[in-house]
Parts: structure tokens; C-alpha cells; sequence
């Protein structure tokens, strides 16, 4: 399924919300709809993945099972916005992405219409961007997950991160 591409922007993200461009390779997620981050790197050397995995489920669990009220739940939010946003920076993290319709696609840019790439540009949380890369593109199903692995001159993986 591996896919070689030389020189172009990247799209990962749910094909639902493509209204019209070239997909160069999806798949179903497995277990529905899911939350993701694009990892610099090598899958099996990265350790941030778990770091963030365990923020995300205290955050969650925290932010659903407590009781807090509205108010209480919209500062918690705001804060966690933050504190989410400062430790992608300091890791490097490339993009995040959802997959909401249970699938994951990656698109090439210059494929993508001019109203599509403005929904990508205006919803970060949505729809990675990964610009100027050259190499292989493989979606790869490891320990029951799936995962976009880019093998080339800044390699990449993604992965999910919460439902």
C-alpha cells in the first residue's frame, strides 16, 4: 500500500471533509471515530507518544468524570488548550488530525480545491499539514492501531491520542 511521493504537501485527515481532491491512500481506523497527532520521528524510538497519551486520559478523565460544573469545565479547557498547545511545540509535533467518520486519508495539497485547502488552513485540529516532503507513505495497522507512517526526509507517524 506504500505510496512514493517526491516534493509535496501532505493532507492527513477524515476523506469526509474532502469535498474534492486526490486521495493518495485511506482506511478505516478500525474502532471508529478518533483524535490524532503527527509524531516527528520513528514510530519504535518515540517515547512522547506515551507522555501525551497519558496528559490526554488524565485531562479526560478529569474533565468528564469530576463533576465540575460549566464554568469550572470552560477554564479547565482553556488551560489544558495551552498547556496541549506548548508541549506539541516542544515536541515537535508536526499536526494533529480527527478522524470522525472512523477513516484516515492522505490527500496531496495541490489536488485539494481552493475551498477545501481554506477548510484545512482554518481547522488545525482537524486536518494535518505537512509541507515540502519527499519519501513513502504507508498506513500500517500496529498492535491493533492505525497508523500513517511517513519514511523519508522528515519522517513522521501518527497516532491516535483519544476518542
Amino acid at each position: 500500500m506504500k505510496q512514493k511521493v517526491k516534493n509535496i504537501t501532505l493532507v492527513i485527515t477524515d476523506p469526509c471533509y474532502i469535498k474534492r481532491g486526490f486521495c493518495l491512500m485511506k482506511r478505516s481506523t478500525l474502532y471508529g471515530d478518533w483524535s490524532c497527532m503527527v509524531f516527528p520521528g520513528n514510530i519504535k524510538e518515540n517515547q512522547s507518544v506515551d507522555e501525551w497519551s497519558s496528559m490526554y486520559f488524565d485531562f479526560f478523565n478529569e474533565y468528564n468524570f469530576t463533576g465540575k460544573t460549566s464554568e469550572e469545565k470552560s477554564k479547565m479547557y482553556d488551560d489544558w488548550k495551552e498547556k496541549k498547545n506548548k508541549w506539541m511545540k516542544d515536541n515537535g509535533i508536526l499536526g494533529e488530525f480527527c478522524a470522525d467518520a472512523g477513516e484516515v486519508g492522505v490527500f496531496d495539497w495541490n489536488y485539494l480545491s481552493d475551498e477545501d485547502k481554506e477548510w484545512c488552513k482554518s481547522h488545525p485540529l482537524c486536518a494535518a499539514i505537512i509541507e515540502n516532503w519527499s519519501g513513502e507513505i504507508d498506513i500500517e495497522v500496529i498492535d491493533e492501531s492505525v497508523h500513517v507512517i511517513g519514511y523519508g526526509d522528515k519522517p513522521f507517524f501518527t497516532s491516535q491520542t483519544g476518542l
